[in-house]
């Protein structure tokens, strides 16, 4: 079985990613699709991102991930992909890279936030760190400038 770990939060990024996600499983046989988002309970410093999670309750969030994971599937038109959303806290590349060791992903899809090279040296890239340290191969989606 291929199965394929999909790194998510709230940004428009992540959004275009879910789509993408379902159309690239049904391209090449992903047969099950993992979303992670990992609740980080701080605020973040990187523009364009917003961390609800800091101002919501738990259940809350993860309503919010399962209508943006819902959201994604239909923008994708592919209904045949099952899929499963994962919720946890934690430094966001390290608790994917444990998720992807533990249950033997084949992929990692993960957005790409586009930080310039002075944002990625203070504050560093979720991106950057899993394909460093992932156990598996990583895509790094950038989406197309409409």
């Amino acid at each position: 079985m291929k199965k394929a770990l999909v790194a998510i939060d709230q940004s428009d990024i992540s959004k275009s990613l879910i789509s993408y996600s379902f159309r690239y499983a049904k391209q090449i046989g992903i047969d099950h699709l993992d979303f992670i988002h990992v609740m980080t309970y701080k605020d973040m410093t990187v523009p364009g991102y917003v961390d609800y999670s800091a101002h919501l309750d738990e259940e809350k969030v993860h309503q919010e991930m399962e209508r943006i994971v819902l959201e994604g599937k239909a923008d994708s038109g592919i209904d045949s992909v099952p899929y499963e959303l994962i919720m946890t806290g934690g430094t966001p590349y390290a608790e994917i890279v444990e998720t992807a060791e533990k249950n033997k992903y084949e992929l990692i899809l993960i957005g790409h936030r586009g930080l310039s090279n002075l944002e990625r040296f203070f504050i560093g890239s979720v991106a950057a760190k899993v394909v460093r340290y992932a156990p598996c191969d990583v895509l790094v989606h950038r989406p197309r400038e409409e």
